[in-house]
């Protein structure tokens, strides 16, 4: 994960550094400027600092990493229930639906 977070953010900022004459290429070059008060060796940020990735080995952790998945719409008031958020798999399941989200079903 590391390596693509590496790669494609080289990739994204080497594009918009050589297309800095559009006005939407320079704007997202300032948006992924790091400020001052950040203590860091890199100029620009392009992956949020928050988000890794991480091997599941048990039914305990992969049931809490699937709840706090499903709950992330309603944690940002999106809506009011798990499954009312159409492209959540808490549908699939919950219920068994596959008619918007088709997927293989974990273990």
């Amino acid at each position: 994960m590391q390596s693509l977070k590496e790669r494609t953010a080289l990739f994204i900022l080497k594009h918009l550094k050589e297309s800095a004459d559009h006005s939407w290429c320079k704007k997202m070059l300032h948006r992924f400027t790091l400020p001052s008060s950040v203590h860091s060796h890199a100029t620009y940020r392009v992956w949020q600092r928050r988000c890794y990735d991480m091997n599941i080995w048990s039914e305990k952790k992969r049931l809490e990493k699937l709840n706090y998945m499903h709950a992330n719409p309603v944690k940002r008031r999106l809506v009011s229930q798990p499954g009312d958020w159409p492209w959540s798999s808490w549908r699939f399941y919950h219920l068994g639906d596959a008619t918007l989200l088709t997927m293989d079903k974990l273990p």
